[in-house]
């Protein structure tokens, strides 16, 4: 009886180890995947932190440089040296702005847009002459109207219709207020040159060796594209501002974010 007792309460002494042991491997598990989360979560934030004060610390540069300018003319000329090699980018050794806060690092280049074709723009020719550059007339003359029928016509689908619609409204609305043409200049207009590639880069494999003398901001007048990242993680964030110049100020005209 004392041999049975004495294998029961071993029996049970070994379920309740291995038990325990399972459920201390769960927690384990759990607070490690916490863990992860907080230090994603910590790396995400210090990364929009980083790209949004690499947005200030380049928009402050420039304005520097233009309120040192002596004429409107050698304000316009500053921004030539500014701008990276278009093949470089933030990779490029200099970049117009970078620093580090803590653990926090960020940089930032400056693009001119005035030297760029605008694709959402009603002018189909000069896209023909930038694409018969890198492929043959026939395809130039091809992509550059399915850019023109894309950028004027409405969506099919009824959210983005109603959205571009809402856009068009507004849009004319501002106008008028601005006592400028009310005749909205695109309808439907590409929002990213990631979006342009994603709709014809399979018809138009060249496309890459161009992007860097392409925009879908036509209406402005300097990009700023910053990223900031954490030290020792992955994740970044970029930033892109795209300003107009009234005298030596940049005005914001539009604001994009995305992870990469």
């Amino acid at each position: 009886m004392k041999r049975t007792r004495r294998g029961a309460a071993l029996l049970t002494t070994l379920v309740l180890v291995v038990l325990l042991s399972a459920a201390t491997a769960v927690a384990a598990r759990g607070a490690r995947h916490a863990s992860r989360l907080a230090g994603n979560a910590e790396a995400t934030l210090v990364a929009r932190h980083m790209a949004e004060s690499a947005i200030v610390a380049a928009r402050l540069r420039v304005e520097s440089l233009l309120q040192a300018a002596p004429d409107s003319s050698a304000r316009l000329d500053l921004l030539a040296p500014m701008e990276a090699a278009p093949d470089q980018g933030l990779l490029a050794p200099q970049p117009f702005v970078a620093d580090t806060l803590d653990d926090g690092v960020f940089a930032a280049a400056v693009v001119n847009l005035a030297d760029r074709v605008d694709v959402n723009a009603d002018n189909p020719s000069a896209l023909v002459s930038l694409f018969r550059q890198v492929t043959d007339a026939s395809s130039a003359e091809r992509m550059a109207q399915r850019i023109a029928t894309r950028v004027h016509s409405l969506p099919a689908d009824d959210a983005a219709r109603a959205g571009a619609m809402r856009r068009r409204t507004q849009d004319s609305l501002a106008a008028a207020l601005l006592g400028r043409d009310r005749t909205m200049r695109a309808v439907n207009p590409f929002e990213s040159l990631d979006e342009l590639e994603a709709e014809l880069g399979g018809d138009a494999p060249w496309l890459a060796r161009i992007a860097h003398r392409l925009t879908v901001d036509g209406d402005g007048r300097v990009l700023i594209v910053a990223r900031g990242w954490k030290q020792g993680h992955d994740l970044t964030r970029e930033v892109q501002a795209v300003y107009g110049i009234e005298g030596s100020e940049l005005r914001l005209l539009r604001w994009r974010e995305r992870d990469r």
